[in-house]
Protein backbone atom coordinates (compact mmCIF):
# COMPACT_ATOMS: atom_id res chain seq x y z
CA UNK A 1 0.00 0.00 0.00
CA UNK A 2 1.88 3.10 -1.26
CA UNK A 3 0.79 6.60 1.15
CA UNK A 4 2.18 10.21 0.55
CA UNK A 5 2.36 13.20 2.62
CA UNK A 6 3.12 16.29 1.05
CA UNK A 7 4.85 19.20 2.87
CA UNK A 8 7.78 21.80 2.64
CA UNK A 9 10.72 21.77 4.89
CA UNK A 10 9.40 24.93 6.85
CA UNK A 11 6.28 22.05 7.89
CA UNK A 12 8.83 19.22 9.51
CA UNK A 13 11.23 22.19 11.43
CA UNK A 14 10.79 21.99 14.99
CA UNK A 15 13.09 24.30 17.48
CA UNK A 16 16.34 22.07 17.08
CA UNK A 17 16.14 20.61 13.99
CA UNK A 18 13.86 18.58 10.95
CA UNK A 19 11.59 15.86 12.49
CA UNK A 20 11.01 13.06 9.92
CA UNK A 21 8.02 10.97 11.64
CA UNK A 22 7.46 7.68 10.56
CA UNK A 23 3.66 7.63 10.68
CA UNK A 24 2.26 4.78 13.33
CA UNK A 25 0.49 2.67 10.82
CA UNK A 26 4.03 1.54 9.21
CA UNK A 27 4.40 -0.48 13.07
CA UNK A 28 1.91 -2.80 12.44
CA UNK A 29 4.18 -5.37 12.26
CA UNK A 30 6.94 -4.75 14.41
CA UNK A 31 6.05 -6.63 17.09
CA UNK A 32 7.91 -9.38 16.08
CA UNK A 33 11.40 -9.84 18.12
CA UNK A 34 13.61 -10.49 15.08
CA UNK A 35 13.19 -6.73 13.29
CA UNK A 36 15.12 -3.58 13.53
CA UNK A 37 14.35 -0.45 12.31
CA UNK A 38 17.49 1.46 9.93
CA UNK A 39 17.61 4.89 8.53
CA UNK A 40 19.50 5.56 5.27
CA UNK A 41 20.69 8.36 3.35
CA UNK A 42 19.95 8.83 -0.34
CA UNK A 43 22.89 7.73 -1.41
CA UNK A 44 22.10 4.43 0.95
CA UNK A 45 24.68 5.27 3.61
CA UNK A 46 23.07 3.63 7.05
CA UNK A 47 22.41 7.02 9.08
CA UNK A 48 20.96 5.96 12.49
CA UNK A 49 19.49 3.09 14.02
CA UNK A 50 16.83 3.39 17.03
CA UNK A 51 18.50 0.77 18.99
CA UNK A 52 21.87 2.45 19.00
CA UNK A 53 21.07 6.08 19.68
CA UNK A 54 24.55 7.34 20.27
CA UNK A 55 25.83 6.12 16.78
CA UNK A 56 24.36 8.60 14.68
CA UNK A 57 26.16 10.35 11.46
CA UNK A 58 25.60 13.71 10.24
CA UNK A 59 23.27 15.44 9.72
CA UNK A 60 21.24 12.56 12.15
CA UNK A 61 21.18 14.44 15.32
CA UNK A 62 18.50 12.37 17.44
CA UNK A 63 16.62 8.97 16.30
CA UNK A 64 13.68 7.26 18.28
CA UNK A 65 11.50 4.28 17.04
CA UNK A 66 8.95 6.27 15.19
CA UNK A 67 11.27 9.31 14.40
CA UNK A 68 14.72 10.89 12.91
CA UNK A 69 15.75 14.80 13.46
CA UNK A 70 18.36 15.97 11.60
CA UNK A 71 20.17 19.30 11.65
CA UNK A 72 19.32 20.35 8.41
CA UNK A 73 16.37 19.65 6.02
CA UNK A 74 17.55 16.92 3.75
CA UNK A 75 16.18 15.90 0.36
CA UNK A 76 15.47 12.26 0.91
CA UNK A 77 15.85 9.57 3.73
CA UNK A 78 15.11 5.76 3.34
CA UNK A 79 13.12 4.32 6.61
CA UNK A 80 13.86 0.17 6.52
CA UNK A 81 11.89 -1.96 9.04
CA UNK A 82 13.51 -5.63 8.52
CA UNK A 83 12.12 -9.04 9.96
CA UNK A 84 15.03 -11.24 9.69
CA UNK A 85 13.49 -14.72 10.65
CA UNK A 86 9.63 -13.71 8.41
CA UNK A 87 11.33 -11.93 5.73
CA UNK A 88 8.98 -9.31 6.17
CA UNK A 89 10.78 -5.83 5.44
CA UNK A 90 8.75 -2.73 4.69
CA UNK A 91 10.53 0.75 3.51
CA UNK A 92 9.23 4.32 3.68
CA UNK A 93 11.12 7.17 1.44
CA UNK A 94 10.98 10.32 2.74
CA UNK A 95 11.42 13.17 -0.10
CA UNK A 96 11.52 16.84 0.88
CA UNK A 97 11.70 20.06 -1.05
CA UNK A 98 12.91 23.27 0.48
CA UNK A 99 10.74 25.80 -1.02
CA UNK A 100 13.01 28.44 -0.89
CA UNK A 101 14.98 26.51 -3.60
CA UNK A 102 12.15 24.24 -5.32
CA UNK A 103 9.81 25.28 -8.47
CA UNK A 104 6.42 26.55 -7.94
CA UNK A 105 4.31 23.55 -6.61
CA UNK A 106 7.44 21.53 -6.02
CA UNK A 107 8.02 22.54 -2.39
CA UNK A 108 6.82 19.12 -1.32
CA UNK A 109 7.26 15.95 1.14
CA UNK A 110 6.32 12.67 -0.59
CA UNK A 111 6.13 9.61 1.90
CA UNK A 112 6.20 6.91 -0.10
CA UNK A 113 5.43 3.50 0.92
CA UNK A 114 7.98 0.68 -1.42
Amino acid sequence: MDSSVNVTCSEIQISDGFEFRVPADRFTHFHQSDCEQLWYSQDGRLMALPENPHRLIDPVISVSSDRLVTSRCVDELHHEIRCDTSGFRLDTIFRVRNQTTATPNSGEFQLINV
